[in-house]
């Protein structure tokens, strides 16, 4: 009996495609500010594998609220403490473009489950 080739366990989607490479960036802009290679690559591969989970979830809203985040996070940190300040600030704004993102989504309530508990 033949055996079924090998399939990928998540669905490739474009939200997958998307959210392995944000966090795949994301990884490696962390392991050039501390200008470590060991780090860039591991934090890369695992950004990868956790964005690529992330968006295999369905989150396209949270990228989008960790990238509007990361980039106003940055122009903070710009306007207020100067380009050394830019990378802190702008991780700092991406952490918290993610808390309001998975804010927004469970005060929506437009989750799935929700929608199949509901009767009508």
């Amino acid at each position: 009996m033949r055996r079924p080739p090998f399939r990928f366990p998540l669905p490739i989607t474009s939200q997958t495609i998307v959210g392995a490479l944000l966090f795949a960036m994301t990884g490696a802009l962390i392991g050039f500010y501390l200008r470590s290679w060991p780090v860039g690559w591991g934090g890369s591969f695992f950004g990868l594998l956790l964005g690529a989970g992330v968006g295999a979830l369905g989150a396209r809203r949270f990228f989008v609220s960790v990238a509007i985040g990361t980039v106003v996070g940055g122009l903070v940190g710009w306007r207020a403490g100067g380009v050394d300040v830019v990378p802190l600030m702008a991780g700092t704004g991406s952490a918290v473009g993610g808390f309001v993102g998975i804010t927004i989504e469970m005060l929506r309530g437009s989750h799935r489950h929700e929608r199949e508990r509901r009767a009508p």
